[in-house]
Parts: structure tokens; C-alpha cells; sequence
């Protein structure tokens, strides 16, 4: 394989470039599993059947091929996967393949591979700063991927994922970096004062544009420190941090769960994913941040949460604890 990178947690040997991702070192350890990808021409691969359709978005079809996981999008490029993840196969019309091709690799298959081989899936933003990571976690709309891209704009953070992030090892104590770019809304970019020619639109036709907004790439792995749910108000005047119970913050998180074949048809998925993420939550703290939708307050929301990720140990939460502040 010609090229090596980093992404959320696996070492990826790729037969083609993927810009965007973050390069790695054939001496680095630690990895959570490694993935080799190969692409190769050829027409759309028709699945044998059919688990799951995703109608918005990149309208993703997963299902199977000759024994292997087949993924599907609106745009050109079929990605055969083998059933543990280690292998896959992108069939496109031509090699190089589209652009639309590979931000589908990198803002979806990828992370559905991460899945294969163990890691836990969230629909959040995650970050590192001072050696500790943070997730903020919210719905589509909560201001993740602008909260994330003023952090490393303005507070010298480090961006391991704008939309996904991926938790390892036996307590899902330690992410995963993906792609080192964010995705923002038009307005946003302008809010951050983000220059739009450096920009490019993502290949979904949303509206928003791919960006990078720093030039340091984060480490491959790092342990959690924080985890930071995004309540973003336009009547509110300054940012205040509120601490969560476990029952709380479960209920938060558990709907932001992504699943590798939302059928239903893989039960254990499923469990694994829940009591995991309910032990994170007995090993660090969740606090829901309420903040202003203003782009002004965003440096005190910087302040307000670098303490958190400032040392390393964090005490376990109690089950029945429920202060807040």
C-alpha cells in the first residue's frame, strides 16, 4: 500500500491518496485495529440484499455482497467490506476516484469500519487540548462543528472529529482522530471570520463547505477527559456549565448513538454500545454547557470549559448523584 493514515483510532494502508486525513507513522504503536483499502475500476456493485437505507443526506444502502458488507451512496463508488472490518474494496469508475467518493469514505464508511472492529460511534464533536480529549455531544443544529472550529481557531485545540467520534478500549476511555477538516454552514464561516475561499463545498450539496482550520495534526489516540453537552440558547447572555447525573446524561447520549446497521438486527451491537457508554459516564463526569448562540461569546465558552480537560485523573460519578454546577 502506498499510503498510510490515521483515522479514529485504526492505521489505514490505502492504495490511493486521501486527502483530508491524518498521515501516520509506520512506527507508531498502539493501535486499535488496522484497515487495508484498495480501490479498483469497475461499474456499481449491485447488493444480494438490502438491511438498511438512509433517505437523506448521501442516501446510504447498506447491505450484502457475496458474503462482505456493501455500502452504497447516491454517488459513484461501492465499498465491498469484509465482516471484520480489516479489509475493503472501493469500486469506482475511475481511479483517482470522485471527490464525492472519497467524502463519503471519510464522513461515513470509515467510521462504520471503526465500528466493525470495536469502537463505540456517537454523533458528537471531539476534541483534544493540554493532552486530555472532550466530546461535545448534541442533534444536528446544536453547534458542534462551529463550537469545534472556533476551539481550534481561537483556543489552539485540536480537532479530531467534527461529527463523529469514535471511543475505545474496554471502558471507551480513549478516541479516536479521524479527518483534521470541519464542515461549516456558510454563516458560520463568516461568524468565525474563516476565510470562504479557503473552503470547499462538500460534494452533498448542503451548502456547507470542508475546511481545515489548523495546521497541527492531532495524536492518534487520546484518553477522554470530558464529556460536554451542547444546549445552545439565543436568550441567553453568558455560557454557565451544569453538571449531570448518570440517568440524565444517558438519556442524552443514548439517541446520539450511531449504529452500524440500524435494522435492529444486531441486538448485541446494540448492548455493547449502551454499557459502554454508561460506563464512560461512571468514569467521567458530563456537564451540559449553556450557551449563547451569539459568536462573540464563543471565547468564554473556551474558557469556561479548558479547565476540564486541564488534568488527567477524573473520580468516578455516582450512580445517584444529581448536583448540578
Amino acid at each position: 500500500m502506498a499510503h498510510l493514515y490515521s483515522f479514529g483510532g485504526l492505521r489505514v494502508r490505502s492504495s490511493i491518496a486521501l486527502p483530508g486525513l491524518v498521515p501516520a507513522d509506520e512506527a507508531e504503536v498502539g493501535w486499535q485495529g488496522e484497515l487495508d483499502l484498495t480501490a479498483t475500476v469497475g461499474p456499481p456493485v449491485v447488493h444480494d440484499t438490502v438491511s438498511y437505507e438512509w433517505r437523506n443526506g448521501y442516501r446510504l444502502r447498506l447491505g450484502e455482497k457475496d458474503g462482505r458488507w456493501l455500502i452504497r451512496s447516491r454517488f459513484d463508488g461501492s465499498f465491498l467490506i469484509d465482516r471484520d472490518g480489516r479489509a475493503m474494496t472501493l469500486v469506482a469508475a475511475t481511479i483517482p476516484p470522485p471527490p464525492s467518493a472519497i467524502e463519503v469514505l471519510q464522513r461515513r464508511v470509515l467510521t462504520r469500519v471503526s465500528m466493525l472492529q470495536g469502537a463505540i460511534a456517537v454523533h458528537a464533536a471531539s476534541l483534544v487540548h493540554e493532552g486530555g480529549g472532550a466530546l461535545l455531544i448534541g442533534p444536528s443544529g446544536a453547534g458542534k462543528s462551529t463550537l469545534c472550529a472556533s476551539l481550534a481557531t481561537h483556543g489552539g485545540w485540536q480537532i479530531l472529529g467534527d461529527d463523529t467520534a469514535l471511543l475505545w478500549g474496554s471502558r471507551a476511555s480513549m478516541l479516536g482522530a479521524g479527518a483534521r477538516t470541519v464542515c461549516l454552514w456558510p454563516e458560520s464561516r463568516d461568524g468565525l471570520g474563516l476565510l470562504s475561499e479557503e473552503g470547499v463545498p462538500l460534494e452533498s450539496g448542503t451548502g456547507k463547505q470542508r475546511l481545515t482550520v489548523a495546521a497541527d495534526d492531532p495524536p492518534p489516540l487520546v484518553p477522554l477527559r470530558s464529556l460536554i453537552f451542547l444546549d445552545r440558547r439565543s436568550d441567553m447572555s453568558e455560557p454557565r456549565l451544569e453538571r449531570l447525573d448518570i440517568v440524565d446524561a444517558m438519556a442524552l447520549i443514548v439517541p446520539q448513538i450511531i449504529h452500524f446497521n440500524p435494522s435492529g438486527a444486531s441486538v448485541h451491537e446494540r448492548v455493547r454500545a449502551v454499557s459502554g457508554l454508561r460506563e464512560v459516564l461512571h468514569r467521567h463526569p458530563a456537564r451540559r454547557l449553556v450557551y449563547p448562540g451569539d459568536y462573540a461569546a464563543l471565547p468564554q465558552v473556551e474558557s469556561l470549559i479548558r479547565p476540564l480537560l486541564a488534568s488527567g485523573a477524573v473520580a468516578p460519578v455516582s450512580m445517584s448523584a444529581n448536583g448540578r454546577g
